[in-house]
């Protein structure tokens, strides 16, 4: 099994994702790269942690720097850890 692998198998939440990412500096850093005009902090990504939620207009470019970096995150699981019923029960 691969370490990405193994590291998937733990994600229950969106803090989870974030702490894939080496520092939320580097996490805040590619996804300026993937799209400059969101102008990311690692401030914003501390707060995301803290809120368990990664506002929606971020989401494609924190899939493609997921992606970048290889981890195997996908669209559906960043909409199921959002899911206000999943986080309820």
């Amino acid at each position: 099994m691969s370490i990405i692998a193994s590291c998937m198998d733990k994600i229950s939440r969106i803090r989870d994702v974030i702490n894939l990412w080496p520092t939320r500096a580097e996490m805040a850093k590619d996804l300026m790269v993937i799209c400059a005009a969101l102008k990311v902090t690692t401030a914003q990504v501390h707060k995301w942690a803290e809120s368990d939620s990664i506002p929606a207009k971020y989401h494609n470019a924190v899939l493609k720097a997921a992606r970048n970096r290889g981890f195997a995150i996908t669209a559906e699981q960043i909409v199921i850890l959002h899911d206000p019923d999943r986080r309820a029960a």
